[in-house]
């Protein structure tokens, strides 16, 4: 499968698990949805990540596709907190800051999914030649 087509799933499911917690009646089913989205997602930065060391593609786009895989995981560990929280009823201290954590990083994730995507599609269809100095 080509490269660029998981690179933008993952743009659009970290979209969609956006959209569904954001919905003004947001039920314990959707929960649910959020975290296997969650799961989803996590494979697919480790998948990239692995598929995209094997690429000639820059630099860059390798580590920022790391750094994704990375904040993708620790994602899931706030999200596990969280879910036990909501889903298990146990009682978690500080729940808001986690909850700020991981919006924070879910903003994080799908902004450098959504640059990766872009840069490696551009890059892979030779549609960006830098300007020589």
């Amino acid at each position: 499968m080509a490269l660029w087509k998981p690179l933008y799933a993952m743009v659009w499911l970290a979209f969609l698990q956006i959209v569904i917690i954001v919905m003004p009646r947001f039920t314990l089913y959707l929960i649910d949805l959020h975290a296997l989205l969650g799961l989803i997602i996590l494979g697919l930065a480790h998948y990239n990540n692995v598929k995209m060391k094997l690429t000639e593609a820059p630099n860059r786009l390798k580590r920022i596709t790391k750094a994704t895989a990375i904040l993708a995981t620790v994602q899931i560990v706030f999200g596990l907190i969280l879910y036990a929280n909501l889903r298990m009823n146990v009682s978690v201290p500080l729940v808001e800051a986690i909850v700020f954590i991981h919006i924070v990083i879910a903003l994080a994730i799908i902004t450098q999914a959504a640059s990766v995507a872009t840069a490696y599609d551009m890059w892979e269809d030779h549609e960006y030649e830098p300007t020589k100095k």
